[in-house]
């Protein structure tokens, strides 16, 4: 393997994130279940490290079609990791969050249900203790109604609310006891002052920017720098790319100046191979899409031909009904009921009415006839313009008088082609200025 190929990276298929399970989880064990719940779920006991279960905290609905209706299946919801392709749903996600906030508690009841069941509690409640993770200063309202949904509904025996980032402060400076932490969550950045141990909540400041809007951004600009790709760029590809393939530079003018250099670009640059599917290779030579293209264009004057002929059968057919109608009429009188009757029939009201209609139909045969003429002589003209004349051999031995007569023969048959060929430019443009 070359250098060049160590730097070239295969995104994936927009397959599902797969995330294992470990070993069962016994109800026995008086261990609490720290679960961290945001855009992205963790769920395991206080003694297990990496947690259990990773998930993403979504769901989507989806409906088969049958007999070309929508119709629901019995199983419709997808829930996180259970999702083959979110691509395929993208349109359909749905999350219990609004930014970093739960508002929608019924789809985190299906969360909660996917989880628990997956690392392995089998019991009708709970009998563990819940550590759970929210947001900074999370309304009191939504943690009443988590609350409400842990205990009426799991019948957990106590819950403790905290925030992630001051955990990951206090556990990782076990010292100092002042600091500044910023957490970076999914939908939202929190900058969050600690002074002597104690997160300063007038001084902190919310900004409704997270990682979601990073892959957003790049997403978009990938679409922009590469349009020929639009379709091949999607949200997971970009996630897959910010995750896997991009850092954060200590020193941002160091590192543009490090990317100037060539050396140094190829060195380090990472190609992206996007999935693709090899277009087949056809097997059909140029004559014959010649030939197909001609029997086409030939079964389309046909279909065309019938076409005039049939709804010039059936104009004819009425007017020879209409013209029999006003020679009935002649007999009688416009008081006689045989008189209304005929006008009935031709389904007008008055004998003036009748001779436009006939008139009209006339006129309509006509230029159907003088059409379907005029396709049968360009049909006719096509045929003998696109006849080829068979070479003939020529005899090796030529005088100079032969060879003078059949330049001259040339000269004449292609002065021949020139004229033919203006008549035809001319017929286009007439027909084109008749259109105007």
């Amino acid at each position: 393997m070359t250098e060049s190929d160590k730097l070239l990276f295969d995104l994936k298929n927009d397959a599902k994130i797969i995330w294992s399970c470990f070993d069962p989880f016994s109800p026995r064990f008086p261990h609490d279940v720290p679960t961290h719940v945001g855009c992205f779920t963790e769920v395991s006991s206080s003694t297990r490290r990496p947690p259990r279960l990773g998930l993403w905290n979504i769901d989507a609905r989806c409906h088969e079609m049958k007999h070309h209706k929508r119709v629901k299946r019995e199983t419709e919801i997808l829930v996180a990791n259970d999702i083959g392709n979110i691509e395929a749903v993208r349109f359909q996600l749905k999350t219990p969050h609004d930014e970093n906030i739960v508002t929608h508690f019924e789809a985190q009841e299906t969360m909660f249900d996917y989880a628990f069941s997956h690392i392995g509690i089998d019991t009708p409640k709970i009998d563990h203790p819940i550590v759970l993770t929210e947001a900074f200063l999370n309304p009191n309202y939504s943690r009443q109604l988590m609350s409400e949904l842990l205990f009426e509904c799991y019948g957990v025996p106590s819950i403790s609310y905290c925030v992630d980032g001051l955990l990951s402060f206090h556990y990782n400076n076990l010292t100092q006891k002042d600091g500044l932490v910023i957490n970076m969550g999914n939908c939202t950045t929190h900058v969050m002052p600690v002074l002597d141990g104690i997160a300063d909540a007038a001084n902190t400041r919310r900004i409704r920017m997270g990682g979601q809007h990073l892959s957003r951004f790049l997403w978009r600009w990938l679409q922009l720098r590469f349009p020929q790709h639009l379709n091949a760029i999607t949200i997971s590809r970009a996630e897959e790319i910010l995750h896997n393939h991009m850092y954060i530079a200590k020193d941002y003018m160091t590192e543009i100046s490090k990317w100037s250099s060539i050396d140094y670009y190829e060195k380090y640059v990472k190609k992206i191979q996007l999935p693709f599917v090899a277009a087949p290779v056809s097997t059909v030579s140029v004559e014959q899409q010649r030939e197909r293209r001609k029997e086409a264009a030939r079964r389309l004057v046909e279909l065309n031909a019938r076409k005039r002929e049939e709804k010039l059968q059936e104009d004819e057919s009425e007017l020879s009904r209409l013209i029999e109608l006003e020679e009935a009429m002649e007999e009688f009188t416009p008081d006689e009921a045989e008189y209304q009757h005929a006008l009935e029939e031709a389904e007008v009201s008055s004998p003036n009415e009748l001779n436009k209609k006939i008139a009209v139909l006339q006129q309509r045969i006509e230029k159907t006839r003088a059409k379907m003429a005029a396709a049968i002589a360009q049909a006719s003209q096509t045929q003998a313009e696109e006849e080829e004349p068979k070479s003939k051999r020529v005899c090796e031995e030529m005088t100079p008088q032969m060879k003078a007569d059949l330049e001259k023969k040339v000269l004449e048959s292609k002065h021949k082609w020139r004229e033919i060929h203006a008549r035809r430019a001319a017929r286009r443009q007439k027909r084109h200025n008749m259109l105007k």
